[in-house]
């Protein structure tokens, strides 16, 4: 389905009967490196992420074992935030298609804006309630957002470089029945995610 960036959209493959899960969160050095690229095939497009693993050793090393774990294949993005939620992005990452699947630990926060902004590209760790990182889903910021004080921040892990037209596709179209925090109206999931230093 076209939608108003020029993006075509397939229709999304049912979610996976299991996943991968762990009893801990995996080492940092698994993420060693200046730099690390994540390609990410979607039902509406391909994205190409940058990963920072000096600023967000923990974050990263869970983001590169999930990934190489198929931990996303056949995931559901399955959260979109709009005006007049105080937060802007696409929330993907959940292999249940319900908002409940875990791969059995935490992480703690690492890389958080001084200003507490969160800008178009930025690639975040989602949070679950009373805990400060979920491990296993991630957002794609949209539109420029500042988290008020006392509200919960994110973990940033990089950015978009390529297919941003993507996130801000879904975001034009908007939430489903009009929410502004709630399941996208156009579906989209993620297929699969790569990993490579680099």
């Amino acid at each position: 389905m076209p939608g108003p960036a020029g993006v075509s959209c397939e229709p999304p493959p049912p979610p996976p009967t299991s996943f991968p899960t762990f009893t801990a969160a995996p080492d940092p050095s698994v993420a060693a490196g200046e730099s690390w690229t994540a390609d990410i095939r979607s039902t509406c497009g391909e994205l190409t992420l940058r990963l920072d693993p000096r600023r967000a050793p923990r974050s990263l090393a869970s983001f590169v074992a999930l990934a190489r774990a198929g931990y996303w294949t056949d995931s559901v993005c399955h959260r979109l935030t709009t005006p007049p939620a105080p937060t802007a992005f696409l929330q993907c990452g959940d292999p249940s298609g319900r908002s409940t699947a875990e791969p059995g630990y935490d992480l703690p926060l690492e890389n958080v804006p001084a200003d507490r902004t969160y800008r178009v590209g930025d690639v975040g760790i989602a949070r679950g309630d009373g805990f400060p990182g979920t491990a296993g889903e991630f957002f794609l910021v949209h539109r420029d957002f500042t988290v008020p004080a006392g509200a919960p921040v994110y973990s940033l892990v990089g950015r978009v470089t390529a297919g941003q037209q993507v996130v801000a596709n879904i975001a034009g179209i908007g939430g489903e029945d009009f929410r502004s925090d709630g399941p996208p109206f156009t579906s989209i999931s993620v297929l699969t995610v790569s990993v490579h230093p680099g």
